[in-house]
């Protein structure tokens, strides 16, 4: 016997795509997710993000211990609110398919890593 197409089902399944971040109770680690990768950073060893806008998008760059991660996009002023309760599980890019989709949503365009500077005296 076939299954009934759930309509529910599939609009909730589309609205996780279009999510680019995920929250969670008590998340142990932050997952972030590029194209080909997926780097876990505990929470353990975070110590500072900070929120700001330039050339017209919007900056959450999120340090742990010795890893800057930067985050680029449009609405990521909630992601960075979620960071200061450490209840942000995932980070994904915005799948190209999506794109011009979700206008209302937070949208990550680009995830770059780079090393903590180290202060010399």
């Amino acid at each position: 016997m076939e299954k009934p197409h759930n309509k529910t089902d599939s609009t909730n399944e589309s609205a996780k795509n279009l999510t680019c971040w995920r929250t969670a109770t008590n998340p142990q680690c932050l997952r972030v997710e590029t194209v080909n990768e997926v780097h876990l950073f505990p929470y353990g060893y975070f110590q500072h993000a900070k929120f700001s806008r330039q050339s017209g998008k919007d900056v959450v760059e999120i340090q742990f211990q010795d890893r800057i991660v930067s985050v680029k996009g449009k609405g990521l002023e909630p992601l960075c609110e979620a960071l200061e309760r450490l209840a942000v599980e995932r980070i994904r890019l915005r799948p190209e398919k999506y794109e011009g989709l979700g206008k209302s949503e937070g949208i990550i365009e680009k995830i770059e890593f780079s090393q903590k500077q180290m202060k010399t005296l």
